[in-house]
């Protein structure tokens, strides 16, 4: 017959469908991992790493503070005193300020660069969540009723059983 389906395998889609659901399932997960790995990232850079260099920053200009303090001190009390420790600190706690805004103007960078960056693969995990979410779902069902429509298909199909037979009652 031209008209009639021929349906090998249920059970093949039926294991596909299950396949799917765990895929969807595993990559929920996934997506979920990456979105939170990109969130704490994005906080690290803009609190913690920021925080930690702003604080350091202000550490490090109190440092050259006092050693400017103290080299000043030092010209002031006494110009026979070698004073040549009192520089040394200064020039000291100088490159360590100069590092401290330097950091501070990497971690700049790298914030905006990160948002620049990931901003666009971040829609790109919207859409794949999107996918995920709502069109995997919408595929399942629709592979769900094609197997029972396939199994109806199937069953009707089929040549009939043969009905059993009750043996004839013989009256008394």
């Amino acid at each position: 017959m031209e008209g009639q389906a021929r349906v090998g395998s249920i059970d093949a889609l039926e294991a596909f469908r299950a396949a799917l659901i765990r895929y969807t399932e595993r990559a929920k997960r996934a997506l979920d991992d990456v979105t939170g790995e990109v969130k704490r990232t994005r906080g690290w850079l803009e609190t913690e790493q920021r925080q930690k260099w702003e604080n350091e920053y202000r550490r490090r200009a109190r440092a050259l503070e006092q050693a400017e303090q103290e080299l000043f001190s030092a010209r002031m009390s006494s110009m026979k005193n070698d004073k040549s420790a009192q520089q040394m600190a200064v020039k000291k706690a100088r490159r360590a300020l100069l590092e401290a805004e330097q950091k501070l103007a990497v971690i700049k960078r790298w914030r905006q660069a990160y948002d620049a960056r990931v901003e666009a693969l971040s829609k790109q995990l919207e859409g794949l969540h999107d996918t995920l979410s709502r069109q995997m779902p919408k595929g399942v069902v629709s592979l769900t009723n094609s197997i029972r429509l396939l199994q109806d298909y199937a069953e009707a199909m089929s040549p009939p059983k043969p009905a059993a037979t009750e043996p004839e009652r013989s009256d008394p």
